[in-house]
């Protein structure tokens, strides 16, 4: 499809329903990292690490606001949009699939994937036929790069301590199948439609395995590995690979998914 240069060029409702979802769901995972980086700033072992992770707090806060301008450009009331998620008292992570921080290990765990995984899935959005979200990405990006890196340093140097590296094995499975949701299921209907209107390039079971190869060299310097496919309880491509060989075979993955 053609570019669609602003939401009045939009060409039917099936593309604005669907811009409306991509954003939705964006916009939810903005806010809900924002509120984790509020758990991270607790554990951050200096003061200096506490002033980068509320950095990062209020980029999220100004990515929500980013896509939140584009979502009012469709009629969304972002007030009761957000009042909505939030009824209750309930967190914008939800209940089923909280996150919860507990040390500086897990803050750095959802640093390294957690980031670097949305990095993959709006890099897609960059690419897509509907510019106002494509461009609004363009700078959302450049700041969770920077995200990604830090939780990168901090675990190559955590891993050097052995305890260190096997606390950070066990509770790896917690925070890659949270990175893994952030893709959705592959070869769904939407994901079709998303690359025939040109809003995404590549379904979902790509764009998480290109994830997968980013990590593995970084988890092979750790010493760590992948859990199991069956462990996870979320729906995998085939391509999936879960080796820590580079070059190695695509796995295939038949992990039914849950939740």
């Amino acid at each position: 499809m053609h570019t669609v240069r602003s939401h009045e060029k939009i060409p039917d409702e099936s593309y604005r329903k669907m811009v409306l979802t991509l954003m939705d769901r964006q916009a939810g995972r903005e806010i809900a990292t924002a509120e984790v980086f509020g758990q991270c700033v607790i554990h951050a072992p200096s003061v200096d690490d506490k002033i980068r992770i509320t950095r990062y707090q209020n980029e999220e806060l100004k990515h929500f606001k980013l896509i939140a301008k584009l979502m009012a450009e469709l009629g969304v009331d972002i007030d009761a949009y957000v009042r909505n998620r939030q009824k209750a008292g309930a967190r914008f992570t939800g209940d089923e699939a909280d996150i919860g921080v507990e040390d500086w290990i897990d803050a750095t765990l959802f640093n390294f994937m957690i980031d670097r995984a949305a990095t993959f899935q709006l890099g897609e959005y960059i690419k897509g036929s509907y510019l106002p979200l494509a461009r609004a990405n363009e700078a959302i990006v450049k700041d969770e790069e920077g995200h990604k890196s830090f939780g990168e340093v901090c675990l190559v140097a955590m891993c050097r301590d052995e305890a260190t590296r096997a606390e950070i094995q066990r509770r790896f499975k917690k925070w890659f199948v949270a990175a893994m949701r952030i893709f959705g299921r592959p070869g769904t209907p939407g994901n079709r439609y998303c690359i025939e209107a040109g809003l995404k390039t590549r379904d979902s079971g790509e764009v998480a395995a290109a994830y997968l190869d980013s990590i593995r060299p970084v988890m092979a310097q750790c010493g760590l590995h992948f859990p199991a496919g069956g462990e996870l309880g979320v729906e995998l491509a085939p391509q999936t690979d879960l080796s820590m060989s580079p070059s190695g075979a695509r796995a295939t993955v038949s992990a039914g998914r849950t939740g």
